[in-house]
């Protein structure tokens, strides 16, 4: 298989921070090591999730937005619920300044010791990078020069998406672009998951229950975002607000946004991959009608 230099250099970063979550950050407790392992199940757990296979889609959800940063003078990054920091330190190796933002104070304290351990053991230079705790759902950037907004599996869980997506097209430059990748709907698997996990939630959650409305989720109708409800255990059930690839676009086009590129990842179960060639997962991502049924899709869009 032949990788393009923008995978290439994914991969490169993929192995490096695959070897930091497994055998240790010296710049971190061990107790803030073991979060940072549980929080990437797919890295430890191997039997389930195969290197391989993970590496590769890594590789393909990330590469896009490399080669934007790349073919861009002075880029600036918005890297939006960024939680650990891990593409934040991605992006600014390659010479971008990045805005990394997060809800959680926990995981900027971490972030910002992460970076201590690529700026001297893996990139050996400075990192320009901004770590703020803030809450999305109220968060206007700083900087209203962006070139790259960067959305990973996040956009799903603000309750008013819309307005969140309009505060971030005034603070891209003219020319700049929108990077959004999550799960993705139109995938059975996916969607069977999400189905029995919120038929589950009826049980514990009677709020839920009166208001469940999974055909509306799935059409994104009547629906701004993600909703939360009480649970009998007194936690939170996230009733959020998953996309297809169109209807993403359809609401990136609204707020002004206009359609560049979609792609798509992961078409079968990790398991099937330990009796088929690896190759088959960049074979499937080619095929007009099969490659809208990936598990995983990044949406990108244009100001």
């Amino acid at each position: 298989m032949i990788l393009s230099n923008f995978e290439n250099i994914c991969l490169f970063f993929y192995e490096s921070f695959r070897k930091e979550i497994i055998y240790r950050n010296p710049y971190l407790s061990k107790g803030e090591q073991c979060k940072l392992q549980s929080h990437y199940e797919v890295i430890m757990n191997p039997k389930r999730y195969p290197p391989g296979l993970a590496a590769t889609i890594y590789c393909n959800r990330r590469a896009p937005a490399v080669r934007a940063i790349i073919e861009h003078q002075a880029p600036l990054v918005f890297d939006v619920g960024c939680g650990y920091g891990t593409e934040s330190f991605l992006f600014a190796a390659l010479g971008a300044k990045v805005l990394a933002v997060d809800i959680s104070p926990e995981q900027i304290s971490i972030a910002q010791k992460r970076k201590l351990y690529f700026e001297h053991e893996i990139f050996h230079k400075k990192l320009d990078i901004d770590f703020e705790v803030s809450d999305l759902n109220w968060y206007i950037p700083r900087e209203q020069n962006i070139t790259l907004t960067w959305i990973a599996s996040v956009l799903a869980a603000l309750p008013d998406q819309d307005n969140f997506l309009r505060r971030v097209y005034t603070a891209t430059r003219p020319g700049g672009c929108i990077m959004v990748t999550d799960m993705n709907l139109l995938n059975p698997l996916f969607l069977f998951k999400e189905w029995r996990r919120r038929q589950r939630a009826k049980l514990t959650s009677p709020e839920f229950c009166r208001q469940a409305n999974f055909w509306a989720m799935l059409k994104r109708k009547g629906r701004s975002g993600a909703r939360f409800f009480p649970a009998n255990d007194h936690d939170l059930f996230d009733d959020v607000q998953f996309f297809t690839s169109r209807t993403l676009e359809h609401l990136l086009c609204q707020v002004g946004f206009r359609p560049a590129e979609t792609f798509f990842s992961g078409f079968l179960p990790p398991w099937f991959w330990k009796i088929v060639p690896l190759s088959i997962e960049n074979y499937l991502a080619k095929l007009l009608f099969l490659n809208n049924f990936g598990y995983f899709y990044l949406v990108t869009s244009l100001k």
